[in-house]
């Protein structure tokens, strides 16, 4: 069941995964400021 803890490429692969949505998600934030800026 939980096999996938012991090999090393699934816990690069979740590490991988996770970094690419915090740097999404603060791209989101950045991008969505910048409109709500332009609203009058």
């Amino acid at each position: 069941m939980f096999e996938w803890m012991y090999e090393p490429q699934a816990w690069v692969a979740l590490l991988t995964l996770t970094l690419l949505e915090i740097v999404l998600g603060i791209d989101n934030i950045i991008f969505i400021s910048i409109l709500v800026s332009r609203l009058p």
